[in-house]
């Protein structure tokens, strides 16, 4: 919700501060003012003026159709992955009380009786229902993830290998204005959601991992060892807890994982180039 209404915040202002000029230029500029009609981003022509007729309109349309694509990529793709992957995450959350609740309400004195019981039957039955209940859910983190993944692959390949230059050169263009003495607000806002857009995933991801990874340790600290009716599931919860050594990630084929250190490393490369812009000027 946070990040819709910043996405439809940054588009408004964007919109707005270059039809507010062109409304002024139209209602109070006059002759010797030699205003030049304003667009949305900034254009050049090699060979012709960007800003004259039809070139304007059409630049306009652009831009205009520009700001929607990408409404409709990223303003939508940040919170749709940001909900799923967080409904994995108290998946996790759930596997983890389905494990503290294991032996829970199960009558401890069948392992007494005969293998051949129908009440010991009854008891190892719910158990194993137990069990294959959390395997499930389990398994449906990764086949999520896997899906999630597969379907913003090309998202994810923006982040990881675009974001550094994207936000070197909003922060230059930010940087190069701020010496000249003038602040550009909206690129330091645009600058701002790059940041931020390249950081939910990556911290989804690690969070995610983490919590993965602290299954196996959930499960063996869990009350296993206080009841004799792990007898019945012992070769179950050692499967489970080596499947749980299998990382639980946010990647893409041939790309790295998205993690914290990744951002980090992302954001290290950005600001290496953004070095070396400032020096060359």
């Amino acid at each position: 919700m946070s990040w819709g209404i910043f996405v439809i915040v940054v588009v408004h202002i964007y919109v707005l501060n270059t039809f507010l000029q062109l409304i002024y230029q139209s209602l109070f500029g006059t002759v010797d003012e030699h205003y030049q009609r304003p667009l949305i981003f900034p254009a050049w022509f090699p060979h012709d003026d960007a800003y004259r007729s039809p070139n304007y309109e059409i630049l306009m349309i652009f831009h205009i159709a520009l700001i929607f694509v990408t409404v409709c990529t990223f303003g939508l793709y940040v919170p749709l992955s940001l909900h799923l992957f967080l409904h994995c995450y108290q998946l996790l959350d759930m596997i983890m009380i389905a494990i503290d609740e294991l032996f829970l309400d199960l009558d401890e004195s069948v392992m007494v009786l005969p293998e051949t019981d129908q009440r010991r039957i009854a008891v190892k039955g719910e158990l194993c229902n137990r069990i294959e209940r959390i395997v499930q859910w389990h398994q449906s983190i990764f086949d999520s993830v896997d899906t999630i993944t597969s379907v913003y692959g090309p998202m994810l390949v923006y982040q990881v290998l675009f974001s550094s230059i994207i936000i070197c050169l909003m922060a230059y263009q930010v940087a190069i204005q701020l010496v000249e003495g003038k602040f550009n607000y909206l690129f330091s806002i645009l600058t701002f959601g790059a940041i931020v857009q390249l950081w939910i995933p990556c911290c989804i991801g690690t969070l995610l991992q983490t919590k993965a990874s602290a299954l196996g340790d959930h499960c063996f600290h869990s009350s296993w060892y206080d009841t004799p009716l792990t007898q019945l599931v012992r070769q179950d919860l050692l499967i489970f807890i080596m499947r749980t050594q299998v990382p639980v990630e946010i990647k893409f084929t041939g790309l790295p994982s998205l993690e914290l250190t990744t951002f980090s490393s992302i954001m290290s490369t950005a600001y290496s180039y953004f070095n070396m812009l400032m020096q060359h000027n």
